[in-house]
């Protein structure tokens, strides 16, 4: 379980920071916390509570070495907040399983091993993790239909073998959080005698009921790239269709009405990279293949009120890529991190990739420049931190004897600097290498990382640990 987050600690900084709070306000404390050692917390919304355990003094010879914040809420101007507020310590650059709340001293395991999920962080905090594969005694890939809430800060996790007709086993799907707090879950595959099956169908979890309401989209697709805009529309892009031909178009949904609907525009594309940008009011397509060559041209989509419309944005990548990974990047600027610089299936040439490249939406024209530079690896997992960080873990990359990919545990964090490329830090690598694995930022600040494939030594293992990273403060 690693040590404990108070071990050596001796003084507390604690700090409070919301809405009109500027600077925050600290307090210094010692480890034997006292109700009326806690800052008073001003009326407003959007209040968070933060505590840093200390070696010795803070701003003097203390070393942080563990962190906690609360989730936001609101401060009535007379009173408390409505429930209490709660802050769970964490032991800052080292990896730590969760423990199990029914029985402490336990890791948390994932009910089962999984592979190709997803993981999306509700609004209330918990994570939803959703199919997968793992794999049986002769290797083969098992589908999973399963779906489990992760609730980090309770920790604890609630199995659902079955949630409604409108779930079905799949892998390589999309997992997205719709406005109204539910989790489109759209497309995948499922495993049929050793062939994989591209699905066409799509559903909405609810958090209230825990069941998948389902629906048909207009193609089968698996592999693809997903994002929603500010309208709270979905922009499904790429992917493998039936017959392991590439899908020929993108297609919107609708989650609110539970149905899909046409984009008339040829995009066949494999390992694309979609997010949103500017605010949401366009979705990017980034990157992929075509099946023949990489595609360097950056394309974005705006809803015009019936469809989603293309726009040529002029921009191109400065290296064609697939298989990369996107996280926003200290203001309006996306970073494109890693991937493969061939067309083929990364396991006939893998060619992992270790630069990256910085796309600033800021202008009318997008601007690509050069990033900072990445340990070799595609299939990585990034995300955005607080202050402009991203978090960039786990992947696959060329073996040095045998140049064939295999699973990595490198973990790298990029620090936005006065220069455009940044810097980019070692962090301590995952105990066990991983790729098709999840990463989820928490409102506390960690890192949550859940299951994924490791062939770092020969036989494929899936992971079922959930393990919880949390990065040193940078303010």
């Amino acid at each position: 379980m690693g040590l404990p987050p108070l071990e050596n600690v001796t003084w507390l900084l604690l700090r409070v920071t919301g809405e009109g709070i500027h600077p925050p306000i600290e307090r210094v404390a010692p480890v034997d916390l006292r109700p009326e050692d806690v800052p008073a917390v001003p009326p407003g919304p959007g209040r968070v509570l933060e505590a840093r355990g200390y070696t010795d003094e803070p701003f003097f010879s203390g070393q942080v070495v563990s962190v906690g914040r609360s989730a936001p809420f609101e401060m009535p101007a007379e009173g408390g907040p409505a429930e209490p507020v709660r802050v769970v310590l964490r032991r800052v650059e080292t990896w730590v399983p969760l423990e199990d709340a029914q029985r402490p001293g336990e890791c948390l395991h994932l009910t089962e091993p999984r592979a190709g999920h997803t993981a999306t962080l509700l609004k209330d905090g918990r994570v939803l993790l959703a199919g997968g594969f793992q794999v049986d005694g002769s290797g083969n890939a098992e589908t999973l239909a399963s779906l489990e809430i992760l609730d980090p800060g309770g920790r604890t996790l609630s199995f659902l073998p079955g949630a409604g007709g409108g779930a079905a086993r799949r892998a390589f799907h999309t997992a997205t959080l719709t406005p109204g707090g539910g989790v489109l879950l759209a497309g995948g595959e499922v495993s049929q005698a050793g062939v994989a099956v591209p699905l066409r169908s799509a559903g909405v979890w609810d958090p209230v009921t825990e069941e998948v309401q389902g629906f048909e989209l207009a193609w089968a697709r698996s592999r693809h790239g997903a994002a929603m805009d500010s309208g709270g529309r979905v922009l499904l892009a790429g992917g493998v269709g039936e017959a392991g031909a590439l899908v020929p178009e993108p297609e919107g949904v609708d989650p609110q009405a539970l149905r899909g609907f046409s984009v008339p525009q040829a995009l066949p594309r494999l390992g694309a990279s979609v997010s949103a940008v500017q605010e949401g009011q366009r979705v990017a397509v980034i990157g992929g293949s075509d099946g023949t060559a990489l595609v360097p041209e950056v394309l974005t989509f705006a809803f015009d009120g019936a469809t989603f419309v293309p726009e040529a944005t002029g921009a191109r990548l400065r290296q064609p890529r697939r298989n990369a990974a996107l996280a926003p990047f200290a203001g309006q600027r996306l970073l494109v991190v890693g991937g493969y610089g061939s067309p083929e299936a990364p396991e006939i040439n893998g060619n992992a990739l270790p630069m990256s490249e910085v796309i600033d939406w800021s202008a009318a024209v997008p601007r690509v420049s050069e990033g900072p530079s990445f340990v070799a690896r595609g299939d990585v997992c990034a995300e955005a931190l607080s202050a402009g960080r991203v978090f960039v873990a786990g992947g696959r990359r060329q073996d040095p004897a045998s140049f064939k990919l295999v699973s990595s545990g490198l973990v790298e964090q990029v620090i936005p600097t006065a220069s455009e490329t940044s810097a980019v830090l070692g962090q301590p690598p995952l105990a066990s290498a991983r790729y098709l694995h999840t990463c989820t930022p928490l409102p506390d600040g960690s890192v949550l990382v859940t299951g994924g494939l490791d062939d770092s030594l020969g036989s494929p293992v899936i992971q079922e640990s959930a393990l919880i990273y949390m990065p040193v403060p940078r303010d």
